[in-house]
């Protein structure tokens, strides 16, 4: 194990005839020390305790003597648990992780820039959907505190029963609270991880998550129908909204991201494959003749590299910020269909997803084929639900669902 010393560094002196105080880490014959960025005389010091001597004629040194003591055990007891946490992995470690790791603690990371930090990682991997999230999360966060930033240590238990209260005070349904606590909580996990934060001070071991089971989003078969059927043959525009709908429904459900991402080049041998955005997850779907119907609208298959849709016109662009403005605004159309159509539910892009399952669901495909609702309770589960069939079975179970 490691070994933790403090000790007055005597090759260094101040004007004062100071030296400055030090903690020594030894871990396999090699010596690291850190600064505390204090200093004391001899006379002051006890060697053998490693504290300062708390004696003085003086009573505001006295003080700061009793408080540079608490200063020194607390950054002793700090490398300590460094050490602990590393030697708890099993893994190898060296006495320069020990002191980097210590030196973000000494220099914490505030939770706004750590969470801006986390959204243009998330942007630059174009994944919109969960940029999106934290970015709502932080600018709410940020309203909660009047824009005062702060430190993993002070994102503490109560602060998150005041955030949860001043949500509830704004009107927040459960589930919206729900999302906005999950989301500061994977940003802490994420922050222990880069050793950002202290997994000692975790606050969602006492704060639990409460959310509850939502409305389905999904449309009916008649529905579908309906929204098939419906004339739009004067306004390309929509059109083009109802024909990424579809596109979706017909393939299981398809994501805006991944469709927006697609490529000719994507096409082999009659099926479409695919890496969902979200869980980097393969998919192989058949290229039915509604699939292939919609594409030939879009696309002659002669270019390889070139997107099948027309969304991201400007490859070298903001492709991000390409795909977010395309998604608004299909949603905004679609939402106009759906209520032309006296629709029960806000038709948007994601319906799609729920509704190809809840259909599914209806016309009797096994949940262990497609699960029940993707996203009804995580969507992890149903893709793995999803990928442990053949394509066949797949493929049988989409003609099924998506003979509208």
């Amino acid at each position: 194990m490691a070994s933790v010393r403090v000790l007055l560094r005597k090759d260094k002196v101040n004007k004062e005839n100071q030296h400055p105080i030090i903690i020594q880490i030894i871990h396999h014959r090699r010596k690291k020390n850190i600064s505390l960025g204090h200093y004391l005389s001899d006379s002051e010091w006890d060697p053998k305790a490693g504290l300062a001597i708390e004696k003085s004629n003086i009573r505001e040194q006295k003080i700061y003597l009793q408080k540079l003591n608490i200063t020194i055990e607390r950054k002793k007891a700090e490398i300590k648990n460094v050490i602990l946490d590393l030697e708890n992995r099993g893994k190898p470690f060296t006495v320069e992780t020990i002191v980097d790791i210590v030196k973000h603690y000494s220099n914490p990371v505030s939770v706004f820039s750590f969470m801006e930090t986390l959204i243009k990682r998330l942007e630059e991997t174009g994944k919109i959907g969960n940029s999106l999230i934290y970015k709502n999360t932080l600018t709410v966060f940020k309203r909660f505190r009047g824009e005062k930033d702060l430190t993993f240590d002070e994102l503490n238990y109560n602060q998150l029963i005041s955030f949860e209260e001043y949500l509830q005070k704004k009107g927040n349904m459960v589930n919206t609270i729900f999302t906005h606590m999950k989301t500061l909580r994977s940003v802490y996990n994420k922050a222990i991880k880069e050793n950002l934060a202290k997994k000692e001070l975790y606050p969602f071991e006492q704060y639990h998550l409460k959310d509850e089971k939502t409305s389905k989003r999904a449309l009916s078969k008649a529905n579908v129908i309906a929204l098939k059927e419906l004339d739009l043959s004067e306004n390309p525009r929509m059109q083009f909204a109802r024909d990424l709908f579809f596109f979706s429904f017909y393939t299981r459900g398809m994501s805006f991201v991944d469709i927006a991402h697609l490529k000719v080049e994507n096409i082999v041998d009659d099926r479409l494959l695919y890496v969902r955005n979200k869980t980097n997850q393969k998919f192989t779907i058949k290229l039915t003749s509604q699939i292939s119907e919609i594409i030939a609208k879009y696309n002659n298959l002669k270019v390889k590299e070139s997107y099948i849709f027309p969304i991201i016109t400007n490859p070298k662009g903001d492709i991000y910020k390409q795909c977010l403005d395309a998604l608004s605004l299909t949603n905004s159309r679609l939402g106009k269909i759906g209520k032309k159509l006296n629709f029960p539910i806000h038709l948007s892009t994601y319906v799609a997803r729920h509704s190809w399952a809840t259909i599914a669901k209806r016309e009797g495909i096994p949940t262990a084929v497609i699960s029940e609702g993707l996203g009804h309770e995580t969507e992890r589960t149903t893709q793995i639900y999803l990928d442990s069939f053949e394509n066949n079975v797949l493929d049988d179970a989409n003609d099924l669902i998506t003979n509208i």
